[in-house]
């Protein structure tokens, strides 16, 4: 899985929220993409799981989730 640098300027509760946001659905495209390509191990399959419910517990959570781009089925666009 290739590594995206993040910048380490100070950010508030909100912004880094979004960064977490962006950062899990990176990866999960990226192991999605593996899947797809028949090279996701179990390791990666728990990595999956494991991501999709901190979206999911997000999602659930915060009130704007739907406003900042979780307003889908996370699990039907990445399932576990």
């Amino acid at each position: 899985m290739e590594k995206r640098q993040r910048s380490m300027i100070p950010a508030d509760a909100r912004q880094t929220l979004l960064d977490l946001i962006d950062e899990l659905k990176y990866i999960l495209d990226d192991l999605q993409d593996r899947e797809y390509k028949g090279r996701l191990d179990m390791y990666g399959e728990g990595l999956k799981a494991a991501y999709v419910q901190m979206l999911e517990f997000i999602q659930q959570r915060w009130e704007e989730a739907d406003s900042v781009g979780l307003d889908f089925d996370i699990e039907d666009e990445y399932p576990v």
